[in-house]
């Protein structure tokens, strides 16, 4: 390996040569082996500490038991340069021999196979020591194999095994046979079968301990026969351990090394591969380094374990003798992390990489792969559902107690808010010290009491990350219904929707802050509320009259769903052009301006229409998108039986993106919890996303939440020059359990927020049942109570009836929900104490003027937190102090490294256009809307769209054209005799 090897830098040398050329004979000569001289060759490399612990025996364990005498060995070779450097033993081989002679790697009763053996010293030394397999492997090359089988022949017959080795090998034949001898006779006690059976395995097993084998196979690297017929030989365990000795020089070969390695290595969790080498061209010492990172991308983990020093092999080559002559040796295994093992072969190209799993995922998951797009979605959290996720209260407790920094390696993220206001309302006028907002908004628990209750009944309890709830014809609801992708999910109808409202200023003693008030949604409702006059009721109609009554007509003629077939369409298409002259002629005016100028409402009938302003949106008022909201409303009022316009998820809010995910799991999406994406990295031949087990997977197009974008693209997780984090969306959120409920029966009734009724399961969003009059199971309600104009919280009440709290007629869960930037955690924290938390039970008067509240002592549970856009995104992937690991080229001399740049300008002047990796789409992972308006729906249509139009030209260059339907209705269920 000299000057002159440059115009081959490969040393493929005569492999390819014509057919047609002479070959000379050349003679086969034997050198003999001393392995007691082995064992004393090599020298620590100065500034390298070996990792002893990463070797099956210390030194000093070897030192304390020496090895008898170890006969040496007799190895035939061809003396002449072979176009794979054959045919001399090198310095990586020697290595491995005193390794495996010391016992420092233990190949006892274990399966072994060397790639690339040469002469195949590693292998013959595996064998002396007791391997209970050895396959000596290399290229199909008839010089190699033929010098191969010699040497196997010459060095491995049972006799020539070493004695301590032997030892070991009859102990094991003796302990297996005592094994066969004791089943056996349980057999004959028992007369079974079974037993017999097992006997005769075991007894098969006892006869194969003492029988071991070397064989020679050719095996080309990365050629699936070969591979599999090397695993025949471990009869489905597996290798135990791989030999990789100086064999990384072919730098065109080793992504099929590589591809050989994790295949070799996947029967067996727990196996190595020990790579030793030196960088014999110092000048290449990069591209010998690549070869980890390759590992790396296939999902085995590598470590450095040792480095000797040993005789220059090629002393005339040119470069730093320091970078020429240490061995050293890495150990290869399978990355192991909280998702498991790495993705197979096969497994590791898709279409779409999908991090995360909350709403918009979920939607755009399913939509991709019913349209038969290739989906790997991936989340570092070990539950779905992301910020809609559920949970029991121990799962609960341990989530809003992590700190971010502790989801993030360390990582301190920006919880500037704005701050509170002094008036004790908790709602934000100004801006205040960011320290003093993380105290603000930091968890608190102030109430827990969970461990008294048995362990059943704790796990009762389902406690919502973010509530939500549907419109029972909004567009979810409809979408979900039409592509029939609602049959794998129950809704709840809503027992009653109600407004609180501030009780009167003669309100005294512990008697609730705030009333119920009834929200008229119908035309008999509106007639009959007593708190709206008669002239605003009139005016109220004609507003209901141009928004839904056209609507309400035509559904009522054809009985069909909204958006169901074209009359319908055009129905709604006629309402939009009404109220669109309107946003023409007012282009700045919100839907309470047109209100109050076009139909003359008055203050309390606008927050009837637009729900205290809830439909308007809090950031970028739109009157169209609002009229649409309210005529969402007003067509939902009955629906499936309804009272109110809302269907709650049965089982809590992850059930809907979780629904999703086992759709998209029937038209073989793949989903993996704990792990996530790492990077994007650029300039590969191909696009990939890089894991966070460092595991490279194919992939076109990446959906990120859109706060990731650049703490993916960049490679790390801060998110200092995240320009979208500015924009998160932040909620404040209170979780009450109680022994009581906060809303009774008792209090709707009063009130005229309810007619008695309680809630009935709706399978499937489109399926009803008869209404039960049992009132044990305390009410379901959706509230929104206003602080002061501007501040709303939504209040949620759930219990058995929705199975989130126990079937015992009493238990419920609250929740309280409230935009972080009119009301930190801590404020709503306080607000929910002083205005609902009685140390008393209520009046008999509080309760019959629809006051609500709930007395201290039925408290289980209450906790502050918030649920941040950019924390929750940040969740969903693995910290970068948990990847760990950088690319091992970092190691590498600044001699390799200046070489390797030239080489570099080269090719990049070469080189055509370079591909910027794969495609990425960003999607919102929280939005403001509280009351699901089909805004996280419609986003996901969206992404669905932007990920069709950059895979539609690669899928007709492939011959694959394809309509794409967003949700495409899923095939009809077959009946069971069909």
């Amino acid at each position: 390996m000299t000057e002159t090897h440059d115009e081959d830098d490969q040393g493929l040398g005569d492999l390819f040569a014509a057919g047609d050329e002479a070959e000379p004979e050349y003679s086969i000569e034997t050198m003999t082996v001393n392995r007691h001289e082995l064992s004393l060759e090599g020298t620590t490399t100065a500034g390298f500490t070996p990792l002893l612990d990463s070797f099956d025996r210390s030194t000093d364990e070897v030192k304390a038991s020496p090895r008898p005498e170890l006969r040496p060995l007799n190895v035939h070779f061809r003396n002449k340069r072979h176009s794979l450097w054959g045919h001399k033993l090198w310095n990586a081989a020697r290595y491995l021999v005193k390794r495996i002679d010391s016992g420092m790697i233990n190949v006892r009763g274990k399966n072994v196979l060397e790639l690339g053996a040469g002469l195949g010293l590693p292998s013959l030394a595996a064998y002396r020591n007791g391997a209970r397999c050895v396959v000596v492997t290399d290229y199909a090359d008839k010089d190699l194999l033929e010098i191969l089988e010699m040497n196997v022949k010459a060095n491995c017959t049972p006799d020539m095994v070493d004695a301590d080795a032997a030892d070991f090998l009859r102990q094991e034949a003796d302990r297996l046979r005592a094994t066969c001898m004791a089943l056996r006779r349980q057999q004959q006690e028992e007369n079974q079968d079974e037993e017999t059976d097992r006997a005769h395995m075991c007894e098969n097993e006892g006869d194969s301990s003492i029988t071991t084998q070397c064989v020679v196979q050719p095996l080309i690297w990365g050629n699936a026969q070969h591979i599999r017929d090397a695993l025949r030989y471990t009869r489905g365990a597996g290798f135990d351990i791989l030999f990789l000795s100086d064999i990384l020089f072919n730098h065109i070969c080793n992504d099929a090394l590589a591809d050989t390695v994790v295949q070799l290595l996947r029967c067996n969790p727990g196996a190595a591969a020990y790579c030793a080498f030196s960088h014999h061209r110092a000048h290449k010492q990069v591209e010998d380094l690549m070869f980890f990172d390759k590992c790396a991308a296939r999902g085995l983990s590598y470590e450095q374990i040792d480095e000797e020093d040993y005789p220059l092999m090629f002393p005339e080559d040119r470069g730093p003798e320091e970078i020429r002559r240490p061995v050293k040796v890495y150990r290869l295994r399978h990355r192991i992390d909280g998702a498991g093992v790495p993705l197979g072969v096969g497994q590791d190209s898709y279409d779409v990489v999908v991090q995360g799993t909350g709403m918009v995922e979920c939607f755009v998951s399913a939509a991709l792969a019913r349209s038969g797009i290739r989906v790997l979605q991936c989340d570092a959290q070990s539950e779905y559902g992301g910020p809609f996720k559920t949970m029991n209260v121990n799962q609960f407790r341990n989530y809003i107690q992590q700190a971010p920094c502790d989801s993030q390696g360390g990582q301190n993220l920006s919880r500037t808010r704005e701050g509170t206001n002094p008036d004790g309302t908790g709602c934000t006028d100004g801006v205040t010290d960011s320290v003093a907002e993380e105290d603000e908004n930091a968890a608190l628990i102030s109430v827990d009491v969970m461990d008294t209750l048995d362990t059943r009944t704790q796990h009762r309890f389902l406690l919502d990350l973010l509530p939500t709830h549907y419109f029972s014809r909004g567009d979810t609801a409809v979408q979900l219904v039409e592509s029939d992708m609602a049959r794998y999910v129950d809704f709840q109808r809503c027992d009653s929707f109600a407004f609180l409202l501030r009780s009167d200023e003669t309100t005294k003693g512990d008697d609730p802050p705030f009333r119920l008030q009834s929200v008229p949604l119908t035309r008999a409702q509106v007639f009959s509320a007593e708190h709206v006059g008669l002239m605003q009721k009139r005016r109220l109609m004609k507003f209901v009259k141009d928004v839904a009554a056209p609507l309400a007509e035509h559904l009522h003629a054809h009985n069909a769903n909204t958006g169901e077939d074209d009359p319908a369409r055009t129905v709604e298409q006629e309402i939009s052009q009404l109220f669109l002259q309107e946003a023409d002629l007012h282009p700045n005016e919100t839907l309470g301006d047109l209100l109050y100028r076009k139909y003359a409402l008055d203050r309390g009938t606008i927050d009837i229409i637009t729900l205290l302003g809830q439909v308007e949106g809090s950031r970028k008022p739109d009157m169209l998108r609002a009229v649409d909201l309210v005529r969402q409303v007003l067509t939902s009022m009955g629906a499936y039986g309804g009272l109110t316009p809302f269907l709650f998820p049965l089982y809590g809010a992850a059930e809907v993106p979780q629904n999703m995910c086992r759709i998209a799991a029937v038209f073989n999406a793949l989903f993996i919890l704990r792990r996530s994406v790492s990077c994007i990295p650029r300039g590969t031949d191909v696009p990939v996303v890089e894991m966070s087990n460092r595991q490279r997977v194919k992939a076109k197009v990446i959906i990120l939440p859109r706060t990731l974008v650049n703490v993916v693209t960049s490679g790390t997780t801060t998110t200092a020059d995240n320009s979208d984090s500015t924009g998160a969306v932040c909620f404040s959120r209170v979780i009450l359990v109680a022994r009581k409920p906060l809303i009774t029966w008792e209090a709707l009734r009063s009130s005229g927020c309810s007619e008695g009724k309680s809630s009935t399961i709706i399978t499937g969003a489109a399926k009803s049942a008869e209404e039960s009059e049992v009132e044990e199971i305390p009410p379901l309600v959706a509230a929104l109570c206003q602080v002061k104009p501007g501040v709303v919280v939504h209040i949620q009440q759930h219990s058995a009836a929705s199975e989130q709290a126990p079937n015992n007629g009493t238990d419920v869960v609250v929740h309280f929900t409230v935009d972080n930037s009119h009301m930190t955690a801590r404020a709503l924290h306080q607000f929910v104490e002083q205005s609902f938390i009685n140390s008393s039970p209520p009046s008999e008067v509080s309760v019959i003027a629809g006051g609500v509240g709930v007395e201290r002592d039925a408290l289980l549970f209450f906790a502050s937190f918030i649920v941040d856009e950019r924390e929750e995104a940040l969740r969903s992937i693995v910290s970068s102090a948990k990847v760990g690991g950088i690319s091992e080229t970092t190691k590498a001399h600044p001699f390799a490294v200046e070489e390797f740049r030239k080489r570099q300008r080269l090719r990049d002047t070469d080189a055509g256009e370079e591909d910027d990796g794969c495609a990425i789409v960003a999607v919102p992972t929280l939005l403001h809307e509280l009351m699901d308006s089909g805004a996280y729906l419609k986003a996901a249509r969206q992404a669905y769209e932007a990920v069709v139009s950059k895979l539609r030209p690669r899928k007709e260059e492939a011959g694959e054209p394809k309509d794409y339907t967003f949700l495409e209705r899923l095939p009809p269920v077959c009946s069971i005799g069909s």
